[in-house]
């Protein structure tokens, strides 16, 4: 597996870095006329284009609906269009690895139960979505929801117009992730449903998006802590010059050097279709949930008290990183979902 960047991902990378400094408005129009959208295929983008993007977009705090929109394209061959995505996966009470209590439903008794906005679009198989999910980021900015729901077989991936569900705002840690309460009553279904399969590989990709998200939030923090102590001078020396605060940047710069690392490899082996996709993905997250939010602890330590201010940029940073350390579960959560795999194979080749 070659965790080296191609020319074509460095060029990537530049590219996106470009075009977020430059367009602080119409900033969705433009990422998706560069190509941020064009997932899957022998010409769109694979897991390390997607993981770059989301780098970038975390660096950034990019308010964008970019993790869902992208994940379900990566997931599902599905007609979306230029349509942004919101990914609505959590249940009230519940917890991500939760089976949804969210239903899909034959047209029959969902059409009736539909607010009128809802039926504009005829639902595909004559199915329905009812039920209702917390924190979807971005409800009321996006054309689709993409909703996992339960089926007769398991869970699947249904996609429904934003336009004919009930959304309420919910308090937000990160104000530029806006969370929305949403209500599903005889939602049609405009694509999908998408099985299984579907479900799990958006999940997967999804969790990994956050996972870059947060480390694209942390890598700056990191550089402007250390543009900070190049810079602000104490007893006539520079800060850097420290020996407390050096070790601290030294640390602050393995944990993200490896948090990179991990998610590169998680997103190569996403590529390649590798068996232990899945687990590796789960280690970067595990990892990057506590050595993200502590990079941005170190930051906040090297700005000192100006970084505790409305005014400074390091609290919108970490506000980034703490909600995408919990999105599709935090470092607990994947140790827990390792831990019982690693338990049950050790039990199974036990008893071969």
């Amino acid at each position: 597996m070659d965790l080296e960047l191609s020319d074509e991902q460095t060029w990537l990378s530049e590219a996106v870095e470009t075009l977020l400094e430059r367009k602080a408005e119409e900033l969705w129009p433009s990422l998706v006329e560069f190509g941020a959208l064009s997932v899957g295929g022998d010409e769109g983008l694979g897991a390390v284009e997607l993981c770059l993007i989301a780098r970038a977009l975390g660096a950034h705090l990019a308010p964008l609906p970019y993790v869902g929109s992208a994940a379900v394209r990566f997931a599902a061959e599905a007609d979306l269009a230029d349509d942004a995505v919101a990914l609505a996966v959590l249940e009230p009470g519940s917890s991500w690895a939760a089976a949804p209590e969210t239903r899909l439903e034959t047209a029959v008794r969902g059409v009736a139960q539909a607010p009128a906005a809802a039926r504009l679009e005829a639902p595909v198989g004559g199915l329905t979505v009812t039920g209702r999910k917390v924190a979807v980021e971005h409800a009321g900015a996006v054309a689709r929801l993409a909703v996992v729901a339960a089926a007769g077989d398991g869970p699947a991936l249904a996609v429904v117009d934003a336009s004919g569900v009930s959304s309420v705002a919910q308090p937000a840690f990160d104000p530029t992730a806006p969370a929305y309460a949403v209500e599903l009553a005889g939602a049609p279904v405009v694509a999908g449903p998408f099985g299984g399969e579907a479900v799990r590989r958006m999940t997967t990709i999804a969790t990994l998006l956050a996972a870059a998200e947060a480390v694209g939030a942390a890598g700056r923090m990191l550089d402007d802590a250390c543009r900070y102590a190049a810079e602000r001078r104490q007893f006539g020396q520079t800060i850097g010059s420290f020996q407390a605060l050096r070790h601290l940047l030294a640390d602050m710069y393995v944990r993200q050097a490896s948090s990179w690392s991990s998610v590169l490899y998680a997103a190569a082996a996403l590529d390649e279709d590798a068996a232990e996709a899945p687990r590796t993905v789960s280690i970067a997250k595990a990892y990057v949930s506590r050595a993200a939010r502590e990079v941005a602890h170190g930051a906040i330590q090297v700005f000192g008290g100006i970084a505790v201010t409305a005014e400074h940029p390091a609290h919108r940073f970490l506000r980034r990183i703490a909600v995408r350390e919990r999105q599709f579960g935090d470092a607990a959560h994947h140790e827990r979902e390792l831990g019982r795999a690693l338990a049950s194979t050790a039990v199974l080749e036990g008893v071969r």
